[in-house]
């Protein structure tokens, strides 16, 4: 049931439940801030992309730990389970990729904990040269 009751200039409107009670507000939750990335994160699960996402993430993050000379040299980079696939167009580079795994794999456990990432594999692209 509604009422609408004059209070001087404003009108208010009761809504009342069958048993004549009036209907509760719910109650805010605590806290009231998300972080975007959570949000965002969030959004990406339900839409079934978030391991697009995560794979994006640990591109950019690849990127960043290699530098621009051998970022330019990644052509390939793919997440299966907990292991992180790079693929090169030279050989030079994936060579010198094999001395600087570990840091790089330390790098990435250390700024993206929740994937859990375990290992760290190389490889050269199918039309690299070599």
């Amino acid at each position: 049931m509604v009422a609408l009751q004059k209070e001087s200039t404003n009108y208010v409107i009761n809504f009342r439940g069958l048993a004549g009670e009036k209907m509760r507000r719910r109650k805010k939750e605590a806290g009231g801030t998300v972080e975007l990335g959570q949000l965002l994160e969030g959004a990406l699960k339900q839409l079934g992309m978030k391991g697009d996402y995560d794979r994006f993430r640990v591109e950019q993050k690849c990127r960043a730990v290699l530098g621009d000379k051998i970022s330019r040299a990644l052509t390939r980079v793919d997440m299966k389970k907990r292991t992180v696939h790079l693929e090169f167009n030279h050989s030079i580079w994936l060579q010198e990729m094999n001395y600087r795994k570990a840091e790089v794999l330390k790098s990435l456990q250390r700024e993206l904990p929740e994937l859990g990432i375990q290992e760290l594999a190389l490889g050269l692209s199918r039309g690299g040269k070599g």
